[in-house]
């Protein structure tokens, strides 16, 4: 694998886990709202989009 690839993949990972630690936090808290676990998901999709496009070009996938 590429070493550029590797960074982004782990960029990438390691901001869906944030987001989801962040959602996480908000559920405990009660604090979300609906635009916002939207803009979320939302962000994970995109990330999840790029991860597989990179897997592909390295024909991992």
């Amino acid at each position: 694998m590429k070493e550029d690839n590797l960074k982004l993949l782990q960029k990438d990972i390691d901001e869906a886990l944030l987001t989801i630690e962040n959602m996480e936090e908000d559920l405990k808290k009660e604090v979300l709202s609906k635009d916002s676990v939207k803009e979320k998901f939302m962000f994970l999709s995109k990330k999840l989009q790029d991860l597989e496009a990179i897997l592909k070009s390295e024909g991992i996938l």
